[in-house]
């Protein structure tokens, strides 16, 4: 009689996505479904508006999961100038930590 340790990487809701032998390759697929799952949370605006259902959601957040390298070499182009420009509230750009720092210095220094 054998023993035979196998690992297996299930998702959120339970369902087993695979099995490995070792554990490190288990851990490292794990890492992706984890980052797949935090990447749909992110997309879940786009679901009403380009008529998406979940697992389309989780399917294209799965493929940016596991293309990550290409990802984080695609998003190093983003220059954060261009998303600090716009301190108007209207504008549709998200204002980082470090220009609401700065404007209110700015703001602060003027009185």
């Amino acid at each position: 009689m054998s023993i035979r340790l196998e690992y297996i990487v299930c998702n959120k809701k339970g369902d087993e996505l695979n099995r490995f032998d070792i554990k490190a390759e288990a851990e490292a697929y794990d890492s992706v479904i984890c980052a797949a799952e935090d990447i749909s949370l992110l997309l879940e605006p786009l679901q009403k508006k380009l008529s998406l259902n979940e697992d389309q959601i989780y399917s294209i957040s799965e493929h940016l999961a596991f293309q990550s390298d290409a990802v984080k070499l695609a998003l190093k182009q983003i220059k954060k100038v261009k998303l600090a420009t716009s301190a108007d509230p209207k504008s549709p750009l998200p204002q980082t930590e470090e220009v609401k720092k700065s404007t209110t210095k700015k703001s602060a220094k003027k009185k």
